[in-house]
């Protein structure tokens, strides 16, 4: 039986998701595919082979020259049981055997030098230095507070903005900046937190636009804790639940990986890097050192993770400032269901234990799109600060209400309908430099047509802090906020 139908048969015998993560695994393009044997094929090319045993840890190629000399041990089963599943070894009646193409590039890159170095760390049985939890703890419980909420922030103002990919698959530098601006970090730190929530199911590609992806509804429903757990459980994967075992014990990630994968070539190491910047960003670790849940979370017990990341995590309250430059302080992490009821009328302009929100008449008019009314705003506010608010608070407010409404945008055939109550506000917003490109004409005095979609009408007008809604045929507010913020708990 050739090598080609024997890896066949085993990819049709193999579960959907044990298939996605071989895929993730040798970055391969699927979508040319046409059956079982396209895959196989494709998996046995030598370049194909050469990424998947450079990935390979030391526990695992121990494990295949021991198969390829006839000395497997019972140490070797749950390495070959692994091998197994990346399709370079094959399993018959509970029987490892190799496969010629994995055998050849395996000891194209193995040689016996380093398989009696590996084999000799692996009897010294070295211990690692001990952790000082005192010290990593709280600044890994700190990190990983911020993410939650950097990444809260990211899926909430995918609700309030259009955000276009950029070349393919990626985030344009002027989005990038903007989030870092508020997150008080760097353009790589937003990048890597748009990488984090593309991998946890938060945000997903659709139509050339970033959106909220599967996972938004249960993040927003969810405590910090639970949101934390399930980053985490999102990193489980990316590494793999055999891998995470063989880190369960260590103190150093960075050292760790690098001990662990002997064979990483250059887009191997890239991949466990990006895996320890995470884990990081994540709060697994703090300057590297593995935090007191690491080993918790890399045997997969994420409830006994959960219990001792919430030692370190802010208490959460509902207490604010409202002052007249129409700021709003948080004194500390406000609770989900509040935090989402303020970021329906309030911009965010700096989130962290104490964030803080700015009000301005788009942003009000924003949350009065979304079923608010001037007067639950104003309760909202007077709740939560304990006091009256300044006059120049209620007087935006009731200006925005008084405002609301008369400048409207409606879909047709052939675009979209601009209409106003005033034609001197029609006339600022054809003679408006940013939007030009929307190529506005005039129908009549309170009029415009264009032929661009409501959609990108709505939001090219908010950018330029003209306060439009969308409506229906019916002439109802359209709104695009769909978090349900009034099940948050």
């Amino acid at each position: 039986m050739s090598e080609v139908l024997v890896v066949a048969k085993a990819l049709s015998q193999s579960k959907d998701s044990e298939l996605e993560r071989i895929i993730g695994i040798r970055l391969m393009n699927s979508s040319s595919f046409k059956d079982f044997f396209d895959f196989a094929t494709a998996l046995l090319k030598p370049q194909n082979l050469k990424g998947a045993v450079a990935g390979l840890s030391a526990n695992q190629i121990i494990a295949f020259d021991n198969l390829l000399q006839g000395k497997t041990t019972a140490k070797d089963k749950k390495s070959l049981e692994v091998l197994a599943k990346l399709f370079l070894v094959t399993k018959q009646d509970k029987a490892f055997k190799e496969i010629e193409s994995a055998k050849t590039i395996f000891r194209q890159l193995v040689n016996k030098q380093l398989i009696e170095s590996l084999k000799s760390k692996q009897d010294s049985e070295t211990q690692n230095p001990a952790s000082d939890y005192s010290l990593i703890d709280p600044l890994a419980g700190i990190g990983a507070f911020e993410t939650v909420q950097a990444l809260t922030e990211l899926v909430i103002d995918l609700e309030h903005r259009f955000v276009p990919e950029v070349a393919r698959g990626s985030v344009g530098l002027p989005e990038l900046k903007r989030l870092a601006n508020f997150l008080g970090r760097d353009n790589d730190y937003s990048r890597r937190l748009y990488s984090l929530a593309q991998i946890s199911g938060l945000v997903v590609l659709h139509q050339k636009r970033w959106r909220v992806g599967a996972n938004y509804d249960f993040w927003i429903s969810s405590d910090i804790p639970t949101r934390w757990a399930h980053l985490a459980q999102s990193w489980l994967k990316l590494i793999g639940h055999e891998f995470a075992e063989d880190l369960a014990e260590q103190t150093n990630l960075q050292k760790a990986i690098a001990e662990t994968f002997p064979l990483a070539n250059e887009g191997i190491a890239s991949h466990m890097s990006n895996l320890v910047n995470l884990a990081e960003l994540i709060g697994l670790t703090a300057a590297y050192r593995t935090s007191s849940w690491f080993e918790a979370t890399m045997e997969g017990k994420l409830a006994k993770a959960k219990e001792l990341i919430s030692v370190q995590l802010p208490a959460i309250q509902n207490k604010i400032i409202v002052q007249a430059d129409l700021t709003i302080i948080s004194t500390g992490p406000l609770d989900t269901k509040t935090e989402l009821l303020i970021r329906r009328f309030a911009d965010i302009e700096r989130i962290g234990v104490a964030s803080s929100y700015r009000m301005n008449q788009i942003s009000l008019s924003y949350g009065m799109e979304t079923g608010l009314t001037a007067d639950d705003i104003r309760k909202t506010l007077k709740s939560l600060s304990g006091k009256e608010l300044p006059q120049p608070v209620d007087y935006t407010i009731k200006e925005t209400d008084q405002r609301f409404g008369r400048l409207t945008i409606h879909k047709h055939d052939s675009g979209s309908l601009l209409q106003a109550k005033d034609p001197i506000l029609l006339t600022a917003i054809q003679n408006h430099s940013d939007l030009k490109l929307l190529s506005f004409k005039k129908l009549d005095d309170l009029t415009l047509s264009t032929r661009f979609d409501q959609e990108i009408v709505y939001y090219q007008l908010r950018d330029c802090k003209f306060a439009a809604i969308a409506v229906d045929e019916s002439g109802k507010v359209i709104s695009n906020w769909s978090t349900p913020s009034e099940s948050a708990q």
